[in-house]
């Protein structure tokens, strides 16, 4: 049996699994249980440090033990900073410490402890800026030094998926303790469908370890039992009701706007979107500041019940309770039955105002001192001795020797989520606490987010809670008595010393925080950055409220004004988990041509979910052969789409800024779209195949987007229409050279002549016997026919299109080389030669706009952006025959000033000299101006503006 495990509680009957595991802890095997944590399980083998800190590498151990700081977190199976106490273990699990060296019981780096307080504040920004090649070189040492774990760069763990999954309950509960328990079963009761979601392995919260006799529960079939009971039963009830979801060990991250929380389970994101929240987060112990109140047997009240009653561990041999209210008296009774021995019992409060608490401890021979609070710890890798006196610190009264110092001080509200509702806490010197007071429509909150109760209020007021969401009422009014309203200490009982550590994750201690505040950093916000308080891994979970009330003291400001902004996530997030399934876990996306493309060699890339031919042999050699023969490319990644009925054509005037009354059937029209803040995103084509049914053509990337925008405005307003979105029914292929024509018209039966079938026109017809579309069109500026067909025949036509080409010389191209062909023809690329910045005047594609129709998606931006006038143009350029070729993104100078930038740089085959695209600013965007575009190696070649495309200016390859 391990060192720290108990068999049986003196006065409590707590349960808990016995199946036995085994772990690897730096080498050595662990034997545990399966209802431990890494940190219970390390702990009970007699293990006291697990970490050294961030910035002094101070030893740390056990702290609150609810995973709310840095002290407890390790290496698991190669993924680094996992939480050792909330991380439950598994047969085989490979743990490591992290930040030590060469263990964490002895650790080299500590004598940053004797060393990092000796230079002055924020030392690292001052002294290693000048000369620049200084901070490449610091920065390592410095990283190395204050890092946490190692990410895991050899690759083994690519083959985790992670997956996306939604749930749409009535009612969402975050919390599933005692208050979340009772909204949920109110919600359910009221019919709604509801979803509990429970951080911890199993439901219950603090009530899982309140050890009080209850006597006025609204279940009078429970009176008398002890509120671990009750809270099993509860549980035992709730799970079985049939609209009822019950996710555990899920962490809630985030809520956002529309009553959207975000919640992670191992490797699966959530997307939750419900009719009502309510938040029963709780709250955890406050963290006390005084001497040396990091030290590793620095415990917190809630952390040692947690211990005793899930894993039968009794965490000290000789301990001191240090206390403000009863929960002191009720863990220090669980720690005297868990064979600990309670030297005394510290309570700031009177003799008189502490009677009633009294008679939990009587007869266990405990010493009770009152008015009194801790001062001070000694020790450096352990607790061994306590320091006490008056609550003002100003005389010390009584020291103990002993192990560890059990903090039971009163409680943080844990507010997080809930400030993410666009609220900042208040300090409500009433409760004594930081409190929110006004939240959102469809947000609620119950419990000990209101400050602490006794378990049967907290209940009632969850329950109140939860039938006021499942009506969609308004949030009911918070109470508590005068008995229920915990006194808080000063935030630092300063008695001397420099080892008050405010936050214990980023090593703040209060005297680097007032040296902060002298340097002028007097604002919490830019104080909180400077000396980095509260942004550490935990973000201020535990250390949030000290933070804010000694600021305020330390600044003489209010501390209502003081709380600084929660901002989500509320906990760490592996960027996995928001980035989605790993890239070759995607969904690939391949043509119907695929594999006729894969047999030729080709080289492919990906366009989003797509696989699409880069090249064959030699992109620019293949733009060569296009423009003097024939080519010919798979475009069957376009959007295809289809809108037909009576009100075709106010639904397309409203999509998009352009006219198309008068587009007479089998006609084309290059069409833009922008977005509702005007900004250019899309262009493609607009086709009139038949009487009232239109034909649009969209880019690869965009093909999504726009069909989830047509499906918005489509429930927006009752427009008659018939919308298909094609995209995955049609191949398509483009024939583009001076040959094309030739080529096809020996294989339809229709006119192929330039007046039977002009420049930006359509048809239907055959070919091959397999009916087709055919759209005389011109990206790549050569004459050439994008041919849409039915994309089960893709095979076999790319295939009888590349034999019956054979006599006329036709080779297949790719991506980049009709990327080459676009750029001599001047030809832009929505969101390569854009961004989220450009409007459509400024692109050059202002003659697609018609503004001075009734209204459409984007118009009154427009309007502003033409009122405003041109400030920036995209333009095309060309170098001189034999100049290098500028990458894509690298600035354009005038005069050595910053003038502009390249979007999209290549070398033209046909013109033998490199050409682009390029934003600069209007009043250098004349033609014929010359700029300087400088080079990666730091020089700078010549560009001279040009006013068209630089091949076929006029247009008479792609008409003829």
């Amino acid at each position: 049996m391990s060192p720290r495990r108990f068999k049986t509680h003196a006065y409590y009957n707590f349960k808990r699994s016995e199946k036995p595991v085994q772990f690897l802890y730096n080498g050595q095997i662990i034997d545990a249980f399966k209802s431990d944590t890494i940190a219970s399980a390390l702990f009970a083998t007699g293990k006291d440090i697990f970490s050294r800190s961030f910035k002094y590498h101070r030893p740390r151990g056990i702290y609150d033990y609810q995973g709310l700081g840095t002290e407890l977190l390790f290496t698991v199976d190669g993924t680094p900073n996992v939480l050792g106490d909330k991380t439950t273990l598994h047969e085989g699990m490979n743990v490591t410490t992290q930040n030590a060296w060469p263990s964490v019981h002895f650790d080299l780096m500590a004598i940053n402890n004797k060393l990092v307080p000796l230079l002055p504040n924020g030392f690292y920004y001052k002294m290693f800026h000048k000369p620049k090649w200084v901070w490449p070189f610091f920065e390592k040492i410095i990283r190395k030094a204050a890092g946490l774990g190692k990410i895991d760069v050899s690759g083994q763990h690519v083959d985790k998926r992670y997956e996306k999954v939604y749930r749409f309950p009535e009612v969402c509960v975050i919390g599933g303790g005692p208050a979340g328990l009772a909204a949920a079963k109110a919600a359910l009761d009221q019919g709604k469908k509801v979803l509990l979601i429970e951080e911890e392995p199993k439901l219950g919260g603090h009530g899982r370890h309140h050890s009080e006799t209850i006597n006025d529960f609204c279940d009078e079939g429970q009176h008398g039992k002890f509120a671990f009971e009750i809270v099993a039963h509860l549980i035992e009830d709730l799970v079985k009701h049939p609209n009822l979801e019950v996710m555990v060990n899920t962490n809630v991250f985030a809520i956002y706007e529309d009553n959207l929380v975000a919640a992670q389970d191992d490797s699966t994101l959530y997307k939750i979107r419900a009719e009502a929240i309510v938040v029963c987060s709780g709250a955890t112990d406050r963290h006390q500041v005084f001497q040396n109140n990091d030290i590793p047997g620095v415990l917190t009240g809630r952390g040692v019940e947690r211990l005793i009653a899930l894993h039968h561990i009794c965490p000290t041999e000789k301990t001191v309770v240090v206390t403000t209210h009863r929960g002191g008296y009720l863990t220090a009774k669980m720690l005297h039955g868990a064979g600990a021995a309670v030297l005394a019992i510290i309570d700031s409060r009177t003799q008189k105002c502490a009677q009633n608490d009294q008679s939990i401890i009587s007869g266990l021979d405990i010493d009770v001192q009152y008015e009194q609070t801790i001062h001070a710890v000694d020790g450096y890798k352990h607790v061994k001795r306590v320091h006490v006196g008056d609550i003002s610190g100003t005389y010390k009264k009584n020291s103990y020797s002993c192990d560890s110092v059990v903090m039971a001080v009163g409680f943080k509200t844990q507010l997080n989520l809930l400030a993410m509702g666009n609220q900042k806490p208040k300090w409500c010197s009433k409760r004594q606490l930081l409190r929110i007071k006004d939240l959102p429509d469809g947000l609620y909150m119950a419990g000990e987010n209101n400050g602490f109760a006794t378990f049967s209020h907290i209940y009632d007021e969850g329950h109140e809670t939860g039938l006021a969401a499942a009506r969609g009422e308004k949030q009911p009014q918070s109470h508590r008595t005068n008995d229920e309203i915990i006194d808080a200490l000063p935030a630092d009982i300063n008695c001397g010393g420099s080892e008050h550590f405010i936050c214990k994750c980023m090593d703040v201690t209060r005297k680097e925080a007032c040296n902060s505040i002298a340097e002028g950093y007097d604002q919490v916000e830019t104080l909180k950055r400077y000396s980095s308080m509260g942004m550490g891994l935990c973000q201020g979970k535990t250390c949030h409220e000290s933070v804010a009330r000694l600021t305020a003291e330390d600044t003489d400001l209010d501390v209502e004004a003081v709380p600084t902004t929660m901002r989500p996530p509320f906990s760490p997030v592996p960027f996995g988990i928001l980035a989605g399934r790993a890239p070759h876990l995607v969904p690939v996306r391949r043509t119907p041509m695929h594999y006729c493309h894969a047999k030729l060699d080709a080289v492919f890339m990906n366009a989003g979910q797509w696989k699409r031919v880069d090249h064959y042999k030699d992109a620019i050699k293949e733009a060569k052969h296009v423009r003097d023969t024939l080519g010919i490319i798979d475009v069957s990644t376009l959007g295809k789409l289809q809108v037909e009925g009576p009100d075709a054509i106010k639904f397309l005037h409203m999509m998009f800024p352009g006219k198309f009354a008068k587009l007479g059937v089998g006609k084309i029209r290059y069409a833009i779209m922008i977005g509702e803040d005007g900004i250019l995103f899309e262009d493609g084509t607009i086709s009139h195949i038949e009487d009232g049914k239109y034909y649009i053509t969209t880019t690869t990337g965009n093909q999504a987007s726009i069909v989830a925008r047509f499906w918005f405005w489509l429930t927006q307003y009752e427009f008659d229409i018939q919308f298909k979105n094609l995209s995955g029914v049609f191949a398509a292929v483009n024939v583009a050279g001076k040959r094309s024509r030739e080529f096809l018209q020996k294989h339809v039966t229709i006119d192929m002549t330039n007046n039977a079938f002009p420049y930006m026109a359509c048809r239907t017809t055959e070919l091959f016997g397999i009916p087709v579309s055919l759209f005389r069109i011109g990206f790549t500026g050569e004459l050439g026919y994008e041919i849409h067909f039915p994309a089960e025949y893709g095979d076999a036509m790319w295939q009888t299109l590349m034999t019956e080409g054979e006599v006329y010389h036709l080779q297949p191209f790719g991506v980049e080389s009709q990327r080459i062909l676009r750029l001599e023809k001047g030809h832009l690329i929505p969101g390569v030669d854009t961004d989220a910045l450009s409007n459509p005047y400024e692109a050059g594609v202002g003659f697609a706009i018609k503004d001075d129709k009734e209204d459409f998606v984007g118009k009154t931006f427009l309007k502003n952006f033409k009122e405003r006038g041109i400030e920036n143009k995209l333009v095309t350029y060309q170098l001189e025959s034999g100049a290098p070729i500028p990458p894509d993104g690298v600035m354009i100078l005038k005069d050595g000033q910053m003038v502009g930038r390249v979007t999209s740089s290549r070398f033209s085959p046909t013109l033998d000299r490199p050409i682009g695209l390029a934003w600069v600013r209007y009043d250098l965007s004349a033609v014929s101006t010359k700029l300087s575009i400088r080079l990666e190696n730091k020089t700078d070649v010549t560009a001279t503006i040009l006013d068209h495309g630089a091949f076929d200016p006029d247009g008479e390859v792609m008409k003829a």
